[in-house]
């Protein structure tokens, strides 16, 4: 077996042989992996290019472990902005789903469980679960673009990639939610802001989906949540990951002083 990526709230591992991912979670996530599975057959009939399930349904594994089966793609790469823009517009474009109950994204859920695991000084967690509870009363306050509807909730390109033959390819569902369009929309601005994208490519993502979400007057705010997110994220990692620590502090300093140029390590 063969880990990919790195260990969060899911392993993802190769089989060798035929090539399939197993999705391992803890039991607690049996019915998110459920509705995984429903959401990928649900795009892929919808047209939406997305990784095949082949479970009908989660395996439950000591009664700890839950375990779902996925294609392999092979040598894929990160979705480029254009291809990411590309897909965004035609999974927004889509309606709910009558048949399946979609759970309403919380751009802020679970940052406080990373926050509590991450190996950061008691200041440096007093700050982020102040900034969390600020965030979520401005985001309370918003007047969206759109109207809500099905969203990826983790569009980011490793989760929109392109196969070997410059397919596109939407990976990773355990976000995906009935929310702001714009909250998918507002990863790539962030990227521009930290570094990884430059500005020619955050222009072809616009692009692509045709609509810029740094002309919404909510769009501080939503980047705001989309750093702190990815920052928690990664100081959640710094317990067992203790060499992430200097990159964790110092997304947190460019959290504490949001008009500063920020230059975060991509990769991490």
């Amino acid at each position: 077996m063969r880990v990919l990526g790195p260990i969060g709230e899911n392993a993802n591992l190769v089989s060798p042989g035929p090539g399939i991912v197993l999705r391992i979670s803890s039991h607690s996530a049996l019915e998110r992996a459920h509705r995984e599975v429903e959401i990928a057959r649900w795009l892929h009939w919808s047209g939406v290019p997305v990784v095949r399930a082949f479970s009908d349904t989660p395996h439950v594994e000591d009664g700890r472990w839950v375990v779902t089966l996925w294609e392999y793609i092979p040598e894929v790469r990160p979705g480029s902005p254009a291809t990411i823009g590309t897909v965004l517009r035609s999974l927004h474009r889509l309606a709910a789903p009558v048949h399946l109950s979609l759970p309403v994204l919380d751009p802020l859920a679970g940052i406080d469980g990373y926050i509590a695991l991450s190996a950061l000084g008691a200041d440096e967690k007093a700050f982020l679960y102040t900034r969390l509870a600020e965030l979520g009363v401005e985001l309370s306050a918003l007047d969206h673009a759109f109207p809500v509807g099905p969203v990826h909730g983790d569009a980011h390109r490793k989760n929109i990639v392109e196969d070997n033959q410059g397919r596109p390819v939407v990976l990773d569902l355990e976000r995906f939610g009935i929310g702001a369009r714009e909250w998918d929309l507002v990863v790539a601005a962030v990227y521009e802001r930290v570094g990884w994208y430059t500005n020619a490519e955050y222009s072809a993502f616009a692009d692509a989906y045709g609509w810029d979400v740094r002309s919404w007057a909510g769009f501080e705010t939503l980047a705001a949540a989309r750093e702190l997110r990815m920052t928690a994220w990664l100081c959640a990692r710094t317990g067992r990951e203790p060499h992430l620590l200097p990159e964790a502090r110092c997304r947190i300093a460019s959290l504490k002083t949001p008009s500063a140029p920020k230059s975060w390590t991509p990769g991490t």
